[in-house]
């Protein structure tokens, strides 16, 4: 598979991890917060499918987009990314897709809890 030019990748996507913590009371809090070394990246976003399903009595939408970014080693299945306002899930572990450490992919699903 060939490296993309940095003119293939198009849109801005911010990634991000879950952070515990507390609030006032004391109750555990989890949050989402930017990785904190450049968390905004350039990206490739290719739509995959959508679809719609009933549970918890009223529909429900998701959306599958794969994302095409720059290698990261710091990048796991349990982070989420923002595109367009809108959180996405990684469903699966990162995929390094032509071996060399060069570019890389990102599963995830929208519309299916609030990012993981």
């Amino acid at each position: 598979m060939a490296v993309l030019g940095a003119g293939a990748r198009t849109q801005r996507i911010t990634l991000q991890r879950r952070v515990a913590g507390q609030d006032a009371l004391g109750q555990e809090l989890n949050t989402w917060a930017d990785l904190a070394v450049t968390p905004t990246v350039w990206a490739m976003a290719k739509p995959v499918r959508g679809s719609e399903y009933f549970a918890d009595g009223q529909m429900q939408s998701r959306a599958d987009v794969v994302f095409n970014i720059r290698y990261r080693a710091d990048i796991t299945s349990l982070m989420r990314v923002l595109w367009r306002g809108q959180p996405y899930e990684i469903t699966s572990p990162p995929v390094d897709i032509n071996g060399a450490k060069t570019d890389m992919e990102l599963m995830c699903s929208a519309g299916v809890g609030d990012g993981r």
